[in-house]
């Protein structure tokens, strides 16, 4: 398990809130993208909740049975927790779903697997808390390719409690087969028009925030049998 820290955004003292008002265009897309038959009646995980927001803005949309939220920023669990309401949800302080001893349906991530240093171990473990069939959801944009990457590894890593990494597309797709899903790529931008106000904050021209756009994927890999890793173990 990687070490606890307080909150994931460090540039000012409300980071996280911040970090979490920006993510909400991006959850709709995902949103909008995500089959409603494997969240209605299910359980499902959030990994990398950090305020726990997503949860109760997917239950909102679909209902499900219950789910949990995990993260390893510790204020932000315990605002999550402040807010959940009467929302069927848990929040817990960790990087390891296999601690809270229970199986899900569907798993998901937002903007959190281009911060996943050991690819194969977390989907190793992602594997290992699904149901047979079951679906992991995860938000990826390659960003190795773009301009403006080195631009914004220094501030993601500056600011941020975990580091970016630099994985390619290939990187996460063949891990992911390696470790007994099959995978479908949905693409993740499908408006005619993009909201370029704040691409400074990220990129260092338009043009890389659009390629950025273009290269983002609704990742969509669902567990098949046995891991191929760990079948002869």
């Amino acid at each position: 398990m990687d070490a606890q820290y307080d909150n994931w955004w460090l540039e000012n003292s409300n980071g996280d809130q911040e970090m979490e008002d920006s993510h909400q265009h991006g959850w709709e897309n995902v949103l909008s993208l995500i089959d409603e038959k494997d969240i209605f009646g299910l359980d499902i995980l959030d990994f990398g909740c950090n305020q726990g927001k997503f949860l109760r803005v997917l239950f909102d949309k679909v209902p499900f049975d219950s789910a949990y939220g995990i993260d390893i920023a510790k204020m932000a669990i315990e605002t999550a927790k402040q807010r959940v309401g009467d929302y069927p949800i848990h929040y817990d302080t960790t990087d390891d779903a296999r601690m809270l001893k229970k199986k899900f349906h569907t798993v998901i991530s937002t903007s959190v697997l281009y911060l996943i240093e050991d690819l194969d171990a977390h989907f190793k473990m992602i594997f290992d808390v699904l149901h047979k069939k079951g679906v992991y959801y995860t938000s990826f944009t390659d960003q190795t390719n773009n301009p403006s990457f080195e631009f914004m590894k220094q501030k993601i890593d500056r600011y941020g409690a975990t580091k970016m990494q630099a994985k390619t597309l290939t990187d996460v797709v063949d891990s992911l087969i390696k470790n007994g899903f099959s995978v479908e790529l949905i693409k993740e931008y499908r408006e005619p028009s993009y909201d370029v106000t704040k691409y400074k904050d990220f990129y260092l021209s338009v043009d890389d925030f659009i390629l950025s756009c273009d290269n983002s994927f609704l990742i969509k890999a669902v567990k098949e049998g046995v891991n191929s890793l760990w079948k002869n173990h």
